[in-house]
């Protein structure tokens, strides 16, 4: 129960330190997924939630969540400031095909490869 309530508090925390990471950098830094997934790995370690399928899957979901909300995060930085809005405010309003069309150049082999890090890092410090 605890680590539900302590990775639904962390996600907005790290939502915001990746936005503005890649809103600063210009970019998705997606080196950032691996700092996430030792983020979550860590918090259920630290609440002594017990090593298996349910930590992995929850520190999996926190991970899923985190990358989304980011991407969702710049693109909204991205196309805000063309209407004069905050990238926050831009969130609410950004839909699911304007995000695709943003966020597709994003997909490349280095962005997936730190993707895929970060998930082999969280089965494996999760298990």
């Amino acid at each position: 129960m605890w680590a539900g309530f302590a990775l639904t508090l962390a996600l907005p925390l790290v939502v915001a330190l990746w936005g503005a990471v890649a809103l600063w950098l210009d970019a998705p830094a997606a080196w950032m997924a691996v700092i996430v997934a030792a983020d979550a790995s860590v918090l259920l370690s630290l609440l002594r939630v017990p090593a298996g399928m349910a930590r992995t899957a929850s520190a999996l979901v926190f991970l899923g969540l985190a990358v989304l909300a980011s991407l969702w995060l710049m693109a909204a930085g991205v196309v805000g400031p063309a209407f004069g809005l905050l990238p926050w405010e831009s969130a609410l309003r950004l839909g699911p095909v304007l995000f695709q069309v943003i966020a597709a150049p994003w997909a490349d082999a280095a962005n997936v490869a730190w993707l895929a890090a970060a998930v082999a890092q969280t089965l494996w410090w999760n298990r």
